[in-house]
């Protein structure tokens, strides 16, 4: 047996009682946690920092490991987005599959744990077959024009195919608001219900985004004229574009809405009248990276959104790493509450991804990784306990 502790041991949910002490076997399974009066003081180990539970990455794209270094910062959605398509294919496969490898050991000696992964197609299986982490894999589907919706939903479904084949849990996920149609958004929400699966979209990421929806200008038009893409079809809503497709989302289906950079206090109020199990996912270094903007985190907070946080690309992040999201946040708001923020770094990313009973909290014949936060708040590092 192996007893550890230190000054501060938060659960997943809370903060737990000075002098707790976690009882682990030889497999890193909690078989108890107790009191420190419970067991001789010279068999404990005592860390200085804080325990927790291992982290949650409710977003990443891993299969963009290799664009590493290789996107300007700053530039914006449309042009980070013309670059991910212009770079994405060149390099070959053998080294798209090691640059993933690479992502993967790093989220695992970052205490990274669980994984909500995007992926456009099967190029990540091999790794997620071979990792000691826990991928949950979004497939993510592209299709603005309405009359593609079912040749883009089957070609969806052929995806899942492949990744059941390898068992490796899966679901359907609409890309964004501007890049998936309403019946498109409509037949995954559909199949995500029939099969009690999570699904997530990427949402309002850039001010480009509500001005399409509202009016049918800015940035996204050049975006279509440069690919070619005619948007006869397209009518402004003359609303926000959370606000334009948020009346059809399933209110059954755990929902991720990843970003959500320029979601406003009519928007948030919006969704969470219609929809009961939604996630708001923050991944701050990737938001200055592309648009150099944060979101709103306190008006996420007052809102009583329930926060999960990820940390995006290697094209759009430098790490894969949810401390570094954890240490941006606190550094842009001293006082925000440090038991809510590692909340949303591990059980709120689990509870979204449906395991939260194996992962996200300490809890007692389970193994969900043990953390050790070291350092001063908005300078914390992290260290694998086990």
């Amino acid at each position: 047996m192996r007893f550890i502790s230190s000054p501060q041991i938060f659960s997943g949910k809370e903060f737990l009682a000075p002098g707790t002490v976690l009882v682990l076997d030889e497999k890193n399974i909690i078989c108890d946690i107790i009191s420190s009066q419970e067991v001789e003081k010279n068999l404990i180990e005592y860390f200085n920092g804080i325990i927790c539970p291992g982290f949650v990455n409710s977003h990443c794209h891993l299969e963009l490991s290799h664009l590493n270094g290789m996107i300007s910062k700053h530039t914006g959605i449309v042009n980070f987005g013309l670059d991910i398509i212009k770079y994405r294919n060149q390099a070959s496969h053998e080294l798209q599959l090691e640059m993933m490898q690479q992502a993967d050991k790093e989220m695992n000696l970052q205490g990274i744990v669980a994984i909500g992964d995007i992926s456009n197609n099967t190029n990540s299986i091999k790794v997620k077959e071979q990792s000691s982490l826990y991928y949950h894999t979004f497939l993510e589907l592209i299709g603005l024009n309405p009359d593609r919706a079912d040749s883009v939903f089957q070609g969806g479904q052929e995806l899942l195919i492949e990744f059941k084949r390898s068992e490796l849990p899966a679901s359907l996920a609409p890309h964004a608001p501007y890049s998936a149609s309403l019946p498109l958004i409509e037949k995954i929400f559909t199949n995500c219900n029939i099969y009690n699966l999570p699904t997530s979209i990427h949402n309002q990421e850039s001010e480009a985004e509500n001005e399409f929806f509202n009016s049918k200008t800015g940035d996204y038009l050049k975006l279509y004229d440069i690919l070619g893409i005619s948007l006869n079809f397209f009518k402004p809503t003359f609303k926000n574009s959370l606000q334009s497709i948020g009346s059809i989302f399933n209110p059954k289906v755990r929902t991720l809405l990843v970003h959500n950079t320029f979601t406003n206090e009519q928007d948030i109020r919006f969704i969470k009248n219609r929809h009961s199990e939604l996630f708001w996912c923050l991944c701050p270094n990737a938001n200055l990276y592309i648009e150099n903007k944060l979101p709103d985190f306190n008006l996420l907070n007052i809102n009583l959104c329930e926060l999960t946080l990820g940390t995006d690309s290697l094209a759009s992040n430098t790490q894969l790493s949810i401390i570094a999201e954890i240490n941006l946040i606190l550094q842009s708001l001293p006082n925000y509450s440090l038991e809510s923020i590692l909340k949303s770094a591990t059980y709120n990313g689990a509870k979204f991804l449906g395991i939260e009973q194996e992962y996200g909290q300490l809890k007692k014949g389970k193994n969900s990784g043990i953390n050790l936060i070291e350092g001063s708040i908005g300078d914390f590092s992290v260290k694998k306990l086990a």
